[in-house]
């Protein structure tokens, strides 16, 4: 497993197929999803259950994993539980002067009483990784029904500045 960054009680890490499991839950673990299943505690199958729909993950974590654009990352505590996951994307543009744009989604940190800490820690080292691998601008992908989660990037100084539109395929 390779820790990126250590953020005191908790690591940023690259996800590795391991991680599969309890990355599924997280995400799961969403009014949005299509396999929600609530629970405010450190997501995993022997507290939770199962997903209801066993998905097999290994063949878009391989797409993701070797492609150099991209970082699926957990987030660790102290005994090296995944609580958090999200997904970096670097994209190279045209856009605004040929700028790297960087885009976090499936971001999540597990319910409890420290997640908003933890959450401003990771986005601010997410940030500070996406500056140093060259992006100009860095856009959080968030369902417009997560509003907590709206409000919580405001506060860590994002805005609102364009309107998504999306098309199921």
């Amino acid at each position: 497993m390779q820790i990126l960054v250590e953020l005191g009680d908790v690591a940023v890490a690259r996800a590795a197929r391991e991680h599969l499991p309890t990355i599924a839950r997280l995400l799961a673990d969403d009014p949005t999803s299509p396999q929600y299943v609530a629970t405010t505690t450190l997501v995993s199958d022997d507290i939770v259950g199962p997903l209801r729909e066993v998905l097999d993950l290994e063949p878009y974590f391989d797409r993701i994993d070797a492609d150099p654009n991209q970082l699926l990352a957990v987030v660790l505590d102290e005994g090296d539980r995944v609580i958090g996951t999200f997904q970096l994307t670097m994209l190279p543009t045209l856009a605004r002067g040929c700028a790297i744009q960087a885009i976090v989604s499936a971001a999540r940190i597990r319910a409890g009483s420290d997640s908003l800490a933890v959450a401003k820690r990771v986005f601010a080292w997410v940030i500070e990784h996406a500056r140093n691998q060259g992006a100009r601008v860095l856009v959080v992908v968030a369902d417009k029904d997560r509003a907590h989660m709206h409000g919580f990037f405001t506060t860590m100084g994002f805005r609102t500045s364009h309107d998504g539109l999306v098309l199921p395929l």
